[in-house]
């Protein structure tokens, strides 16, 4: 199979991480936290590590603390959910973002009757009009600012270092979701408040390990899952120590073992080589694409703020179509439809079918873009 759709989770894994979480349950699975001995000492000094890790990855800095959680979607309702909301309260949100966001938002929409703006974007570039957003916040002061690092649908690299700096201006939260590019696109986490990554994407790892990169100064979202947590079992509250009041329940060391491994992985392959490679396979897919007159793709106008994801429309058939096509004949995999973003596509136009979207990992190379010329030139030509 040629796999073309690591938006949705990168694959292959690297092998190292395979073994590692074999050998997991083999030689020291058991529980973190929760015994004195010495293997369960050994699981959880795992947990700190990969929280070092982590943090190494997406250069944090001291003032920041590492949330462990399920999945990004589980952050994002960790976080949304948990804050403390005000009838009227104002948030601003991309066109870019993930149902985990935009489900998220419109239930705390009816719930607290928030307002919900969408931040502006220019419809042919791409390009977020913040000259446009400071207007809007003047007029309507931000409670909390949501935003998208990378789109999983047009790829788009939203600034967010810029955004952020605006939004803390007006004294609002800021919350990206980073699930598609943590890692390996670079970010400055300084003004953001909740920066949430996951483990099977761009870092490689396995599903079941995602979570929050919290600045010591955020508000600190109410915790919504209580239970056991290893430590002050005599006390009836949760211990409100961060990270330990959002970790209740026994953590998935498995898959927190598979983590440590792809980071160790990515440190060692170096994630500049890393990002390159995908960046550089990501434009010669773009540069293909563009020969077939059937073809109509949607990314930003600037290719610096692009990253590895490609969606496109081809004339003539629907998305579903081509996937089936493509998956049935030539052993291509490709995403088709909404992408969990709906917004995404009425912003570009492209409801309610969608798009085909291609997106690009490390494993990926040269001939698959071959690959999937050849099966383009064999049912468009």
């Amino acid at each position: 199979m040629i796999y073309f759709d690591n938006a949705a989770t990168t694959y292959p894994k690297p092998e190292s991480v395979y073994n590692e979480m074999d050998k997991f349950y083999r030689e020291y699975g058991v529980n973190a936290g929760r015994g004195s001995y010495q293997v369960a000492n050994e699981a959880s000094r795992l947990i700190d590590e990969t929280r070092e890790k982590v943090a190494s990855v997406l250069n944090v800095k001291q003032n920041k603390e590492i949330v462990f959680t399920e999945s990004a979607t589980i952050a994002i309702n960790l976080i949304l959910k948990g804050l403390d909301w005000n009838k009227g309260d104002v948030v601003y949100y991309s066109p870019f973002e993930h149902n985990a966001v935009l489900r998220s938002l419109y239930y705390l929409k009816d719930k607290y009757n928030l307002k919900l703006r969408q931040i502006p974007v220019e419809e042919d570039s791409l390009e977020f009009k913040l000259d446009k957003l400071k207007q809007m916040f003047i007029k309507e002061t931000p409670r909390l600012v949501a935003v998208s690092h990378v789109s999983n649908v047009c790829g788009l690299i939203a600034p967010v270092e810029q955004i952020a700096k605006l939004a803390r201006e007006y004294n609002s939260s800021v919350l990206v979701d980073g699930a598609q590019g943590a890692g390996l696109v670079d970010v400055n986490l300084e003004h953001v408040d909740y920066y949430v990554w996951t483990g099977h994407k761009t870092f490689y790892g396995p599903f079941g390990i995602a979570g929050i990169i919290m600045d010591e100064n955020a508000e600190e979202p109410a915790t919504l899952i209580h239970g056991g947590t290893g430590r002050a079992s005599e006390r009836k509250n949760m211990p409100q120590q961060i990270p330990v009041k959002y970790e209740a329940g026994s953590s998935n060391i498995q898959a927190i073992a598979g983590l440590n491994t792809a980071l160790e992985w990515l440190q060692e392959k170096d994630i500049e080589t890393i990002f390159k490679h995908e960046k550089e396979l990501t434009q010669e897919l773009i540069a293909m694409l563009n020969e077939f007159m059937e073809i109509d793709i949607f990314i930003p106008d600037n290719l610096e703020n692009h990253f590895n994801v490609v969606s496109v429309s081809v004339s003539g058939y629907s998305p579903h179509n081509i996937g089936k096509i493509l998956d049935e004949k030539f052993n291509i995999a490709v995403r088709t439809g909404l992408h969990c973003a709906p917004e995404t596509h009425e912003f570009l136009g492209t409801m309610p079918n969608g798009l085909v979207r291609f997106s690009i990992g490390y494993f990926n190379d040269k001939n698959n873009i071959n690959n999937l010329k050849d099966a383009l030139n064999d049912f468009l030509i």
